[in-house]
């Protein structure tokens, strides 16, 4: 029997800083809790590559203020007089990911804006989560005005759903290796970090009363039952970071959605891979 591949969790967190979680949990839970609570909320960063540091050259660079939050976000923008379409990254990523994605769409003559998500890349802020990611796309829709295409990676897909969920009139939408369901993410890093289950389930209230929401109306298979924009969902079956079963999920609850499986691709390879790329502009541009 073949053996199954482990899932790489999303978030690393180095050793020392475990065993400090797991003394602190063992001393107080509550406050084990809170210091996890703040490490899950806390994105890392990473040097740009240099294949992304060439894609800022043709692309328009601001700074959008985002009210809501009380946080600055950096904006790529490849002008063009087509249609807009926004990008949303995933978590610990950043804008200029999506590179290879906003260049072909502007070569076909797609208006595209990209964004640092708050407390990722240049943007402001230390710590963030999906609610604020929806007030950066709601503030760019003002900004940049309503945009008719939406596409987005691993947690942009989520937060992409979410808003289009009631706040849009997207003509067509594309999420690439999305997560589902919250209280899986959450357990998840309590489980990479080696806190006690219990834990878990505490951050899921702490988060809940913290931000007055239910996790679970966040779960993108939740979020899509009532949509009916077309949406094109993209995951590699060999993602190690998200298993590709969350885009079975969603297209399984999604009334207008089509599902592409691709393979050898993972979690961020997929974004630069051309086939997918032309799947993703044929999509756009089917009537």
């Amino acid at each position: 029997m073949k053996k199954k591949k482990k899932l790489k969790q999303g978030i690393s967190v180095p050793l020392w800083l475990k065993q400090s979680l797991r003394l602190i949990e063992r001393f107080s839970p509550e406050m084990g809790m809170r210091v996890a609570a703040h490490i899950f909320s806390k994105p890392l960063k990473f040097k740009l590559p240099e294949k992304e540091r060439k894609a800022l050259v043709h692309c328009h660079p601001e700074l959008v203020t985002v009210p809501e939050i009380n946080e600055t976000i950096m904006c790529f923008e490849w002008k063009n007089k087509g249609e807009k379409v926004l990008l949303a990254h995933g978590w610990s990523g950043r804008g200029t990911q999506l590179y290879a994605i906003a260049e072909s769409l502007h070569k076909k003559g797609y208006h595209v804006i990209s964004f640092d998500a708050p407390a990722h890349g240049k943007s402001t802020g230390k710590i963030t989560n999906m609610l604020q990611w929806g007030a950066a796309i709601k503030t760019l829709n003002n900004h940049y005005g309503e945009f008719d295409i939406y596409i987005g990676h691993s947690l942009g897909s989520m937060a992409i759903l979410k808003y289009c969920e009631q706040a849009s009139n997207a003509k067509k939408i594309i999420t690439i290796g999305s997560g589902d369901q919250m209280r899986t993410i959450f357990d998840n890093f309590i489980m990479s970090v080696g806190l006690k289950p219990k834990t878990s389930e505490r951050m899921k209230t702490y988060f809940q009363d913290k931000y007055n929401i239910n996790i679970n109306e966040y779960d993108a298979s939740y979020v899509v039952r009532q949509q009916q924009t077309p949406t094109l969902i993209i995951h590699d079956e060999d993602d190690l970071d998200i298993d590709v079963s969350c885009a079975v999920n969603i297209h399984k609850q999604h009334p207008n959605a089509t599902l592409m499986v691709t393979k050898g691709l993972g979690h961020r390879r997929i974004l630069r891979d051309e086939k997918v790329i032309h799947k993703v502009i044929s999509f756009i541009q089917a009537s």
